[in-house]
């Protein structure tokens, strides 16, 4: 199979976003492919021609292969890797369950202040019900390098009381700054120190390398997304534990059929599988759809290789193009080594009807949806405002100078 053309080819043909649109948000909610979405489609069709044959037997089937397709492709065991709906569902169910694992009192959960949203009001809300306590490492910008980087960890942890951290959690790659963190020297500090590691990656697989390798990786826990850059359909997830006895030990949210399976399931999976697999009536296609996505990177794509180049070259290209029309070099947040492969943070000129706020931020996201067609993430980082720019396949580099030219619309 010829491989497909990258840039609009792409955008027209195997894609099913508005043409009128220029999308350059792919980080935020990840549209999939077209060949995915109809695979989507399919095996919704099935389950509704089949309803009982679909949740008696069916969808186990294609779970199995999802799993094993996951496994494959993040270089992992089989018992060590569920696939569920997004990575919060995986947050959860690590962070909630970890008192029950370890039921010690004085329990402390470090964290960060660019954790994402969702995943600190889990921590918080976890540290409310076991009477845990939290310690942030209040992560101060810019970084001018990596060890500076570091060091406010290790400045954080010298502070003393590390024996009762029974969790730290740090992101691969943070949602609202696109910072790469360096998760192998950090999984090293904390390690050094007996603390276990959850890495949040939701920005991580197909991103921070053409193949994440979770065996390679030393962290404990890891929570991630297929419908990210991975091209499943959006509601496919996953959760990677390192040690299979507590894989079985987590509880989700959720305490469903899965708590006390049949031995005919658990012949063709774990425990922990079916506890976040086997949850009562609902809709699990999209988790179905990893090994069709696969195929369309793999068949269509021409393979992780040739996306990873094709993205982050166009990434830097624009990076670049944006700061050169705005005069805007030379205010990173944080040096070139942290830069997430295809999300990057370029600030803004001085605009004449927004200020440099975090609600103003938000809605000039609104405005350029609603007023321009132009879809991207608006952040308030260090009193300025900047862009938040991702970089897929189906994007070529005119897609940011129309950004260019609309922003350049609002300048004073």
């Amino acid at each position: 199979m010829a491989h497909i053309e990258f840039g609009e080819q792409t955008y027209r043909e195997h894609y099913l976003l508005d043409p009128s649109l220029v999308y350059v948000n792919h980080g935020s909610y990840g549209p999939c492919p077209r060949i995915v979405y109809e695979e989507l489609q399919r095996l919704r069709l099935e389950q509704e021609r089949n309803p009982d044959l679909w949740f008696r037997l069916t969808k186990y089937t294609y779970y199995v292969d999802s799993l094993r397709a996951a496994a494959r492709r993040l270089d992992c065991d089989f018992e060590q890797i569920a696939v569920v709906d997004n990575a919060t569902v995986g947050a959860n169910a690590i962070i909630k369950s970890l008192p029950l694992i370890k039921p010690l009192t004085g329990g402390t959960i470090l964290c960060t202040n660019l954790n994402y949203g969702s995943v600190l009001f889990t921590i918080e809300e976890t540290a409310k019900q076991y009477n845990w306590k939290i310690r942030t490492v209040k992560i101060k910008l810019p970084i001018k390098t990596k060890e500076e980087f570091i060091k406010q960890f290790q400045d954080e942890l010298d502070k003393g009381d590390v024996e009762n951290i029974h969790l730290a959690v740090i992101d691969h790659i943070t949602s609202g700054t696109g910072m790469l963190f360096p998760v192998d020297e950090l999984t090293d500090l904390l390690h050094s120190y007996d603390i276990p590691v959850l890495i949040d990656g939701a920005h991580g697989p197909g991103q921070v390398a053409p193949d994440l390798s979770l065996r390679k990786l030393k962290c404990d826990y890891y929570i991630g997304t297929f419908h990210k850059w991975m091209y499943a359909a959006r509601g496919c997830s996953f959760l990677f534990v390192r040690d299979v006895t507590i894989a079985n030990q987590l509880q989700p949210a959720n305490t469903s059929w899965g708590y006390r399976p049949s031995a005919l399931q658990l012949s063709l999976m774990t425990l922990f599988h079916l506890q976040f697999f086997h949850q009562g009536t609902r809709d699990e296609s999209a988790h179905l759809t990893l090994p069709k996505a696969i195929e369309f990177a793999d068949q269509y794509a021409g393979g992780f290789d040739r996306i990873h180049q094709y993205n982050s070259t166009t990434s830097q290209q624009a990076k670049e193009l944006l700061e050169q029309r705005w005069n805007t070099q030379g205010n990173d947040l944080f040096p070139t080594d942290m830069h997430a492969p295809y999300l990057k943070m370029v600030q803004l000129p001085d605009l004449a009807d927004y200020q440099k706020t975090d609600e103003d931020a938000l809605r000039l996201i609104h405005d350029l949806i609603q007023k321009y067609k132009l879809v991207s993430i608006i952040l308030c980082a260090n009193n300025e405002l900047y862009v938040r720019i991702a970089t897929q396949i189906y994007n070529r580099i005119e897609d940011y100078i129309f950004l260019a030219d609309t922003i350049d619309k609002l300048r004073k």
